[in-house]
């Protein structure tokens, strides 16, 4: 998400003289998303639009979810599958006010097409996720709500920065799939990898999410290998076996994390539980700390 284009506008005019506040926002796809009054009716087809509208208060207002979404407070509603296959049909019935969607599916086109509004967009960085607070706070009528959930985020990051303040930062590999694919600098994974006090191994000029060479990884040696694909069935054995790899600081040490799927989950959603994905990783990092 461009901090440029996440710049909310919230207009001041009267809508046909009823006196209902206009709210417009720009969203990754650099559109005017355009409200005439805060949604009532809300399908969202993402976790992170999901987990952030019902951190907002608003999770009452969803009508419709992704297959993906899991919020404990969500409603019993109806799925709708994902933005790259969506139930389109389905989406339309509910009638919504408001559809969340993802930047890169298309899929707002043909929703535009039909007549709904649509915000398209999802934060890639930590800086963006306090934007897209600001965005969707705007839109739902909750500015306060959004300062507070963006100030209560910003306080645990920093009570972990603290903790970490004379912590030595061990060297990270991030996998996200056995390929390997992995996070580098100028991702959401790789911004929550340094506030937690790690060093990730993947330098800055290969991009934030390269497949690279698993002899990459067997020259940078990290002393800490986090399998976000462990949910889909890689182990640290796995790992172990892999030609070279069994003589990495990570795996002699013991140092090769299985995340859980609820773990996985909070390292890959940028929204309300960056606080809480810092930590597990600062506790993953720092034992000793946390």
């Amino acid at each position: 998400m461009s901090l440029r284009l996440s710049l909310v506008t919230t207009l001041a005019a009267l809508c046909l003289g009823l006196g209902l506040a206009q709210t417009t926002v720009v969203d990754d796809l650099g559109r005017e998303v355009t409200l005439d009054a805060a949604p009532t009716r809300i399908v969202s087809l993402l976790p992170s639009h999901t987990e952030t509208v019902c951190a907002l208060g608003a999770c009452d207002l969803i009508v419709g979810l992704d297959r993906h979404s899991n919020v404990a407070a969500a409603p019993e509603v109806p799925r709708l599958g994902d933005p790259f296959a969506p139930d389109v049909e389905g989406i339309v019935a509910l009638e919504p006010d408001l559809v969340l969607l993802d930047e890169y599916s298309g899929l707002h086109q043909a929703l535009e097409s039909l007549g709904l509004v649509v915000f398209a967009g999802s934060p890639q960085t930590v800086a963006e996720t306090y934007a897209y607070f600001e965005q969707l706070g705007a839109l739902l009528g909750r500015e306060d709500e959004a300062a507070a959930l963006a100030a209560s985020v910003a306080d645990e990051l920093a009570a972990v920065a603290a903790r970490l303040a004379d912590a030595a930062r061990p060297t990270v590999f991030v996998e996200i799939d056995p390929t390997p694919f992995t996070a580098g600098p100028g991702s959401y994974v790789d911004d929550l990898l340094r506030a937690a006090g790690g060093e990730n191994v993947v330098p800055a000029e290969l991009g934030a999410f390269p497949q690279v060479d698993p002899e990459f990884v067997v020259a940078q040696d990290p002393q800490v290998i986090l399998l976000l694909d462990a949910p889909f069935g890689v182990t640290a054995r796995d790992v172990a076996a892999r030609p070279g790899w069994s003589g990495l600081a990570a795996v002699r040490d013991g140092r090769v994390v299985e995340l859980t799927v609820e773990q996985a989950d909070a390292l890959s959603r940028a929204g309300p539980r960056l606080g809480e994905a810092v930590r597990l990783l600062a506790a993953v990092l720092h034992p000793e700390l946390f």
